[in-house]
């Protein structure tokens, strides 16, 4: 790892720390350089703004659950087995980073900067959604179907089950319990949906 990579991932873990115990919007970009004992204009070389180090931040977790899921890949064989693995995951990480998750709802983020990052998001999901697919078709326990178009249709019914639960209209920000719910419908979905897919 290359000494910019070092000091990037050492900011990264300053500021999650912060956020994580003082929230998004009270921590300024000073304190996370006095925690690391840089200075400003050090910090900013790394990340020009607040949104940035956000992000940095959320492409960190992602990186994270997909080697969660790569490893789950290797080593469970069901496809059906596999997505509820991959919801647990999900689960955890939500627990884990709760405090910023709720942070981030309530967050005032330039529109278009939160848009690409909530469309990268989803697409990772799709994506790794559709590995999954893939595994199922090639062990010849899915038939096979368009898995790009498929994966974007589960992963848009496991997002609209955890905007809907419970709710007539989106509620896009859950507590802890509501999570236990949400997780335990989502497992549901996904049995029907393989179901209809199994050969």
């Amino acid at each position: 790892m290359s000494t910019v990579d070092d000091k990037r991932n050492q900011i990264i873990g300053a500021a999650l720390r912060r956020f994580s115990h003082f929230g998004i919007a009270k921590t300024a970009m000073s304190e996370i350089a006095e925690d690391l004992r840089l200075s400003k204009a050090n910090l900013y070389y790394y990340f020009p703004d607040k949104f940035s180090l956000i992000e940095a931040i959320v492409y960190q977790i992602i990186e994270e659950t997909d080697i969660a899921i790569g490893n789950a890949l290797d080593s469970i064989p069901g496809t059906l087995d596999l997505l509820i693995r991959m919801l647990d995951i999900k689960k955890e990480y939500f627990e884990k980073y709760y405090m910023l998750v709720v942070d981030l709802h309530e967050m005032n983020i330039n529109e278009e900067k939160w848009a690409a990052l909530a469309k990268a998001m989803f697409e990772r999901e799709v994506g790794t959604t559709s590995r999954i697919f893939e595994h199922g078709i090639k062990r010849n326990e899915l038939v096979t179907f368009d898995v790009p178009a498929t994966s974007e249709l589960y992963v848009a019914m496991i997002r609209g089950l955890a905007m809907f639960c419970d709710h007539a209209t989106p509620h896009t920000l859950v507590d802890r319990e509501e999570l236990a719910r949400i997780i335990e419908k989502q497992k549901q979905a996904a049995t029907i949906f393989i179901n209809g897919i199994k050969k």
